[in-house]
């Protein structure tokens, strides 16, 4: 008999009453009909918009999802500290509640995770982003891949964690920068992971919220506190 998945999927949301309900209700569809042991964590990081609302409906309307509500913004990266230490489940994930990530094609690689710790996917149709979002992600890989030594495609795709990785992997992130960090944390302690092909979803609603000027600085100051902690905290 074909060993029963046991997934968390984390969905931090900050202002998104356009996508969340769209989102969170295609996820739903796509595990039910899977055979999957599953629950939703849906991180409200503290919207100023009707995402709050929204949200609290579909906890309403499902067992299976758990909210969590901040009452300030604290970040995608804080969203999906909180996510995993609520999680219950063997495997932990996230998908952005933009709607973008493609979960269900995620899924059917799964069974690497009986060799591998962790999924790590990279996009192949990258041309459905504006040309300065491709540029700033490959001048952004190039520099990651340098600095720590690593030969990643992509980082900051739905990466799948076994979750026993965050007992070692302890993040520190706030922003975007979490999921770079949670992979140079979880591949210098020696966990294993695979590279996925996958693709992007068109998005039909809102906009990316990576690019905006407090995101920016937030990567840069993040990026300089894990150099710092590999390079030079560690060997004191």
């Amino acid at each position: 008999m074909k060993k029963v998945i046991s997934l968390s999927v984390i969905v931090p949301a900050y202002n998104e009453q356009d996508s969340v309900s769209t989102t969170v209700m295609g996820l739903v569809t796509s595990l039910n009909q899977l055979n999957i042991d599953w629950q939703l964590i849906i991180v409200e990081d503290g919207s100023t918009d009707n995402t709050s609302k929204i949200i609290a409906h579909l906890a309403a309307k499902y067992i299976n999802i758990k909210v969590i509500k901040h009452e300030s913004n604290f970040g995608i990266g804080r969203s999906f500290r909180d996510g995993v230490e609520s999680a219950d489940k063997e495997i932990v994930t996230w998908i952005p509640a933009d709607g973008e990530n493609d979960l269900e094609s995620l899924i059917e690689h799964f069974s690497l995770l009986e060799q591998a710790d962790i999924i790590v996917p990279f996009v192949t149709n990258m041309n459905l982003r504006s040309w300065k979002r491709r540029f700033l992600s490959k001048l952004y890989l190039c520099i990651v891949n340098f600095s720590f030594g690593t030969m990643f495609n992509y980082t900051n795709g739905t990466i799948v964690y076994k979750r026993k990785v965050f007992e070692i992997v302890k993040p520190k992130s706030n922003g975007f920068f979490f999921n770079t960090e949670c992979l140079i944390k979880a591949v210098r302690s020696g966990f294993i992971f695979t590279e996925v092909p996958v693709l992007l979803k068109k998005r039909e609603l809102g906009g990316s919220k990576a690019l905006n000027i407090k995101s920016f600085y937030c990567v840069i100051l993040e990026y300089v506190k894990l150099f710092l902690d590999v390079y030079i905290v560690k060997r004191d």
